[in-house]
């Protein structure tokens, strides 16, 4: 620099003195041409040099000089700067794809316009001089980052420790929902052109994308694409009116008022999408189940009741690569009647079943050892092991996985629940299917629905067998009863045969629920609570016998033990033939040791469950097929005999009453795919009921909104489309699907406990004296006399196999199935049916004195999150999530 002083200049120039202010720039300007310099180094070197006179400079344009009278002259970088940032914000303000016309917008529209990812990419083209700028300011570190990565540096280390320094020690945002894994998070995950930031535990751009979104909204509202997104994501979440009000306010979202039309154009497209598939010539399934929804009910008062809506939600799933014979209604109804060929041997199970349920039992218990053995995670090759026992589990036609085309049709205001209402539902699906009752009545039309609306629409049928066209009789309809139900129906069942007697029972899941303090009340089970109950005492139980077997007395040396695969293998198949058949059952019975048989029913009719589950999420029809064999006796000796007939009535179809196209139709209806992605099946009545409580709780209006107008306009055809909205927003900013383990550690400690119960009980271990667990006295008619003397139901036991009592009763019922169902080709349906079982008939041996004891409904409540959502990211063990539940890890209760 000295090299070019004032002297150095004279000489050059001469005198400047005279020159205008435009001359010396241009002679300034010719001087960087003639030499080569380009303005970006021109500016570098300028903002970054450490010669005195030029930083100086430079410091003087940076800052601001308030008593200037000339604006531009306060603060002269912003009036530099402000010539670009204006380029760009025209730019974007003036770009059509960043303006969204509600009128114009369809479901395909917001799958590819509303995606943010696409955002990030959109703006940096759009404004490059604005974005970096942005970027400049929210990506620089800080000194604390600056220090932590010099000291790493220096230590070589590969970088600054997550949420390290002071900054993150002043309490300035101490978030606990913070996900730390997540720090030097890495956008390519999302876009793939940009790096991470280290020592960042937020991602900058995300804030570049909102921030640059929220000016381009301020200065013209049809620059809305973001906003719109934000205020749909923020609505359908529940955020109050005030919350988005606000946010409107500062330009991160549009107004609430805003949404609602963009609801109802939802709605009113995912409705368009249903009739499309009812009229695009490919095979498709209805299913259909009824909502309630209370109204005021936290305001009732003497003149403001609470009333209910009691209505329908209504959906349509694709049923591709079915062969289209399967709508035959000729071939249908040909076959009608044709059960009446079938016998008792056609429901119970073979020995071709019995060694499949072995094989899956065996795999089963294989899996919880390896899943949930206390020091598995110390075990050689555990993943590989893991692997090749999942290669074990038998199965039975599994469907090819793929995504699966499902249309929600949205809310209808009938209630279902009768017979009436079945087929007042049913035209109504029809009219907004615009389709007339000669077409719709021309083909076999699968409806699925639970057993109650499989009866109705049976029973309808019948009642109008002489009716005046095909429609109107019912004929094209071919009934199916859901998986879904049946697991809860199962659940049910598996609670009242094994819930017991605490103090008389130790082994009861009684017992096991006072041992793990669960709270709930049993007289109001919900079924994610009562699955995580059998859930949790059939893995203590499985490791219990392990601890028998190996002659352990601690855990710590369960803990210890460390199998090879051959050992799982061999334990797996002792555990079953010891622990799980009815042939130990008896034996112990034989040595009076109710504990003992007790506990082997139990695992038994568990690991039913599990399978079932299992089969469900791998959509293996066929290995449904075979549990609902074991279900239809369980059922009946449990007393729950609407499931159990529907259990017949689907086997007997099968087999008797469906051509080959139809059967693959109907089992391919059973399951839903979101994914396509194998192991991943739900039951399609679950991913109903899933949108029954989206409905309900979550994407309801607020307050007097809450109509069922309202709910068929804008809050029922649109959950899908919502949830893969909210789905999509909240994945691309940062919070990402993975599964949650934080109850991992009091699942252990709840397995410890009972399995340390078990040992001091001496359980599994048939006892020299016996356990003798007596039958509960039966309940009297008479009102001053609720039981009659103990004395009396002493001599009874209280543990009994109810699949054996169900075969029995079988025997003899059977007939009388055959008789009520069977159509005959001369006189039709048969108008009579089953007459409904009284509770004098009960079964004393399975009183638990709860609700529990209902026979004709099933009490188990399925209307919280868990209830309904099961470990959907990670599909291992016995959380696999396709009957819901909640994770493996969850003990069924709200926090």
């Amino acid at each position: 620099m000295d090299d070019f002083d004032a002297g150095y200049w004279k000489d050059k120039l001469g005198d400047t003195s005279k020159l205008s202010l435009d001359t010396k720039l241009h002679m300034i300007l010719s001087l960087v041409i003639f030499l080569g310099v380009s303005i970006r180094h021109l500016l570098s070197f300028i903002f970054t040099t450490d010669i005195k006179p030029v930083k100086d400079r430079a410091a003087r344009f940076l800052g601001y000089t308030p008593s200037y009278a000339d604006p531009n002259s306060r603060f002269p970088a912003a009036h530099i700067f402000s010539a670009g940032v204006l380029q760009d914000s025209n730019r974007i303000i003036t770009d059509m794809s960043l303006q969204i016309r509600i009128q114009d917008l369809t479901i395909a529209c917001i799958r590819e316009l509303l995606d943010p990812s696409k955002l990030a990419d959109k703006y940096r083209a759009l404004a490059p001089f604005f974005f970096e700028l942005l970027h400049v300011f929210v990506a620089s570190p800080n000194k604390y980052r600056k220090y932590n990565m010099d000291k790493g540096a220096e230590d070589g280390s590969d970088g600054p420790e997550e949420n390290s320094g002071e900054e993150n020690d002043n309490g300035w945002d101490d978030d606990p929902n913070e996900d730390h894994d997540e720090a030097g998070y890495t956008e390519a995950e999302n876009t793939s052109q940009w790096q991470g930031f280290e020592g960042f535990s937020r991602n900058p751009i995300f804030a570049i994308i909102v921030a640059i979104s929220m000016l381009a909204f301020v200065r013209n509202r049809a620059t809305n694409l973001l906003p719109l997104l934000l205020c749909l994501f923020f609505k359908i979440s529940g955020t109050s009116t005030r919350v988005i009000r606000m946010l409107s306010n500062i330009g991160v979202c549009v107004s609430g008022r805003t949404a609602e039309p963009l609801k109802q154009r939802i709605s009113d497209d995912a409705i368009r999408l249903g009739v499309a598939l009812v009229h695009s010539g490919r095979m498709w399934m209805t299913i259909f189940d009824n909502i309630n929804i209370f109204l005021r009910k936290s305001q009732q008062r003497l003149t403001n009741r609470n009333s209910m809506i009691h209505a329908t939600n209504v959906a349509f799933f694709a049923l591709d690569g079915i062969d289209l014979a399967a709508e035959n209604l000729k071939s249908k109804l040909d076959l009608r009647g044709e059960r009446r060929h079938a016998t008792v041997e056609d429901i119970l199970p073979t020995n071709d079943d019995d060694t499949h349920m072995e094989q899956s039992f065996i795999a089963l218990i294989a899996e919880i050892l390896i899943l949930y053995c206390p020091g598995n995670g110390e075990w050689k090759d555990r993943q590989e092991t893991l692997a090749a026992i999942e290669g074990m589990m038998p199965t039975d036609r599994p469907l090819e996985p793929k995504k699966t085309d499902v249309r929600p049709f949205g809310v209808f205001d009938v209630n279902e629940g009768s017979k009436k209402g079945v087929i007042d539902v049913i035209d109504a699906i029809r009219e907004r299917s615009e389709m007339s009752k000669t077409d719709w009545a021309s083909k076999a039309r699968i409806i699925q629905g639970d057993w109650l609306t499989a009866n109705n629409f049976r029973n309808g049928r019948r009642i109008r067998k002489d009716d005046v066209n095909s429609f109107e009789r019912m004929e094209y309809g071919d009934e199916l009863s859901a998986l879904f139900h049946h697991a809860l129906q199962a659940s049910h069942m598996i609670m009242k045969v094994h819930y017991g007697h605490a103090i008389r029972d130790p082994m009861s899941l009684a017992a096991h629920k006072g041992m793990l303090n669960r709270t709930w009340d049993v007289n109001k089970p919900n079924y994610a609570a009562s699955k995580s109950l059998i859930r949790h005492s059939l893995i203590a139980r499985v490791l219990h016998c392990v601890m028998v077997k190996k002659g352990f007395k601690l855990i710590s040396q369960l803990k210890a033990w460390r199998p090879t695969l051959d050992d799982i293998k061999l334990m797996s198949t002792t555990l079953f033939e010891e622990f799980t058949t009815t042939t130990a059952a008896e034996t112990a019975k034989a040595a009076n040791d109710d504990y003992f048989a007790h506990s082997v029913y139990f695992i038994r009719d568990a690991l039913f469950f599990c399978k079932f589950e299992k089969s469900v999420s791998i959509a293996d029809a066929g290995a449904v097929m075979r549990v609902l064999k074991y279900w239809a006796l369980a059922f009946r000796g449990a007393g729950q005999h609407n499931y159990a007939r529907e259990c017949v009535e689907v086997i007997v179809r099968s087999k008797y009453e469906m051509t080959d196209a139809l059967r693959l139709a109907r089992e391919q209806a059973w399951f839903y795919n979101r994914w396509g992605i194998y192991g991943r099946s739900i039951a399609a009545d679950l991913y109903l009921e899933q949108n029954n409580y989206w409905v309900k709780r979550v994407f309801i209006a607020d307050g007097n909104g809450v109509t069922i107008e309202y709910i068929i306009a804008k809050g029922s055809a649109s959950v899908e489309a919502f949830r893969e909205i909210s789905h999509s927003v909240a994945n691309f900013f940062g919070d990402s699907d993975r599964a949650r383990r934080h109850k991992e550690v009091a699942f252990h400690e709840d397995i410890r406990a009972l399995i340390e119960e078990m040992v001091r009980l001496k359980a599994h271990v048939i006892a020299p004296d016996g356990h003798f667990v007596p039958a509960p006295p039966k309940p009297s008619r008479k009102k001053n006399n609720n039981t009659v003397p103990v004395t009396q139901a002493e001599s009874r036991s209280a543990i009994f196999d109810v699949i054996v009592e169900g075969a029995q009763e079988w025997q003899s019922k059977f007939k009388d199935f055959l008789r009520d169902t069977t159509w005959d080709p001369k006189l039709g349906y048969p108008l009579v049916k089953e007459k409904a079982t009284s509770r004098a008939t009960q079964d004393n041996r399975l009183h638990t004195g709860t609700i529990l004891d209902s026979i004709n409904e099933n009490p188990i409540l399925f209307d919280t999150y868990d209830d309904l959502h099961g470990d959907e990211i990670v599909r291992t063990g016995l959380g696999s999530g396709a009957l819901g539940g909640g994770d493996e890890f969850s003990s069924g209760q709200e926090a």
